[in-house]
């Protein structure tokens, strides 16, 4: 066991103890009890070496003279899971008074109590200054994006159709992209009352296996009553 040279009330020590503890067993350290001589600052820190294990108890000393610190004893289990709790550690602690040597304890008077600090003044001032200021800011904010009205926000362009022309229909038509200039040709009539029969034929052609000849026979169709006239 390892102790400072005299230590004073309220010092932080460190006792070592080492306990016999075979490889693979483990080691649960106990803090001591009697609070009044000693308190543990931190959990004990164990090391193993070899067959036993060292562990570290940092506590702080509170009572002045001869003391007698009783460490608990630690708690071994073994691989085979028996559990063996150690005998207490009896450890002298002399800790010596941090009070006057030349009077006894009884006859020094304690010290009267300390006034209490002044609190800092509480004051109104940062607020009344910086509230104007924040509110004109805010004020200016809100004028400046009325005047310039809310972002809206863009949007997407929209492709111009491509003009239709004899030589773009029939290209498509033996090319085998009927169903293609067929699209087309419906967009263009979407808002001929005329073609609404046609119209209703196409969508029925859109989901029904329908041959290239007919969907030719169909764009030919439309193209013919969709054509402009020659000037």
């Amino acid at each position: 066991m390892q102790q400072p040279r005299r230590p004073t009330v309220g010092d932080t020590v460190t006792i070592v103890r080492r306990v016999l503890a075979r490889p693979g067993t483990v080691v649960d350290a106990r803090a001591p009890i009697d609070s009044a001589v000693a308190t543990l600052v931190a959990p004990p820190v164990l090391t193993r070496d070899g067959d036993s294990v060292q562990i570290a108890y940092t506590v702080a000393v509170w009572s002045a003279g001869q003391n007698d610190l009783v460490l608990p004893g630690a708690v071994i289990v073994d691989q085979r899971g028996h559990v063996d709790t150690l005998p207490d550690a009896h450890v002298p602690l002399d800790v010596a008074t941090v009070l006057p040597a030349a009077k006894t304890p009884n006859a020094i008077a304690p010290q009267a109590a300390r006034p209490w600090l002044p609190r800092a003044d509480r004051s109104a001032l940062p607020f009344a200054v910086l509230l104007p200021v924040a509110l004109l800011l805010v004020v200016a904010l809100h004028w400046q994006w009325r005047r310039r009205g809310p972002k809206l926000a863009p949007s997407a362009a929209r492709p111009l159709p491509l003009p239709l022309n004899d030589v773009r229909i029939n290209a498509w038509v033996a090319a085998g992209e009927a169903r293609l200039a067929l699209e087309h040709l419906a967009l263009a009539a979407q808002d001929r009352a005329d073609l609404a029969d046609w119209q209703e034929r196409v969508a029925r052609a859109r989901f029904a296996p329908v041959t290239d000849a007919a969907m030719a026979a169909l764009v030919l169709e439309a193209w013919e009553r969709l054509r402009p006239e020659a000037p």
